[in-house]
């Protein structure tokens, strides 16, 4: 149990920093045109939003984490379960 709600709350922290980033950096700049957010001459995302890139990729590691917690608890709770 310790270890889900571990997982939730270092989860909670990446979602919480990635709306932030969101809020600070994409939602001002929607009225942009691509090239504001994209190099057109590399097709790469500009340097100064790589930090958004970064923390959305976080959220692979924060959904494997939570479904293995999640997992592990739901297997132990089988286990006692079987042993009464």
């Amino acid at each position: 149990m310790h270890r889900v709600e571990s997982v939730l709350r270092g989860g909670i922290g990446t979602l919480t920093h990635a709306q932030q980033l969101s809020d600070t950096m994409i939602v001002p700049n929607l009225d942009q045109d691509i090239t504001f957010f994209y190099d057109p001459a590399t097709k790469q995302l500009r340097s100064r939003f790589s930090r958004y890139a970064a923390a959305l990729e976080l959220f692979d590691v924060f959904y494997n984490d939570y479904i293995n917690a999640q997992t592990e608890l739901l297997t132990q709770l089988r286990n006692e379960r079987q042993k009464r």
